[in-house]
């Protein structure tokens, strides 16, 4: 017997909503200047509604606000990309932006087409071939491998050198342990000694 297939009035998973960039921005501005009129507080659902009209009269008031809370989400982020329209949205996350600011949203500053770039790598200083243990010839990757090796077999050494004091105070400790016991059973023969007398 076959599963019953779901009727066909059954409420279909829609999509989101695709957004453009344009009409993302003009969100956030509208976002914005109303988040400013209201000083700052929550927006309640006439705001969003007003929030929606004056962004794109295609999304409704909710579509707007998953929006806002999606590029919200995303500008806070710290494992944040590079990217350009973000770059230009201000969603008053920036705690240094005081609320006396105009009331009518300002353009969004130009956005960097190029990614901010690394910061350079630290240079490492090359030895002289006068120093201890510089062999003439190597290369730099040979000569940080042979630097880790050194470091592993220092750390090796200090681990052996507390494995050994370990065992030391073991067996002082077990030495002691029988010298009481040897005290004791010598104070135990001498009382029995002495009660045989």
């Amino acid at each position: 017997m076959a599963p019953p297939s779901p009727p066909a009035h059954a409420a279909r998973r829609v999509p989101p909503p695709c957004w453009t960039p344009e009409e993302t921005v003009a969100l956030a501005r509208a976002y914005t200047a109303r988040r400013l009129a209201v000083g700052r507080a929550h927006l309640s659902s006439a705001d969003w509604a007003a929030v929606a009209a004056a962004a794109t009269p295609s999304k409704t008031a909710r579509q707007c606000r998953h929006k806002v809370e999606k590029l919200r989400r995303r500008l806070r982020s710290k494992r944040r990309r590079p990217c350009p329209i973000l770059d230009g949205i201000d969603l008053l996350d920036d705690p240094s932006s005081s609320p006396s600011r105009s009331h009518s949203p300002s353009p969004p500053p130009p956005a960097s087409p190029l990614p901010p770039s690394p910061s350079p790598p630290k240079k490492r200083r090359r030895p002289d071939p006068d120093e201890e243990g510089y062999y003439a010839g190597e290369s730099d990757v040979v000569q940080a491998v042979r630097a880790i090796g050194e470091g592993f077999v220092r750390a090796e050494l200090r681990r052996m050198e507390a494995a050994r004091e370990s065992q030391r105070m073991r067996m002082e400790m077990a030495l002691r342990h029988l010298d009481a016991q040897r005290r004791l059973l010598d104070g135990l023969v001498g009382r029995i000694v002495d009660a045989l007398e």
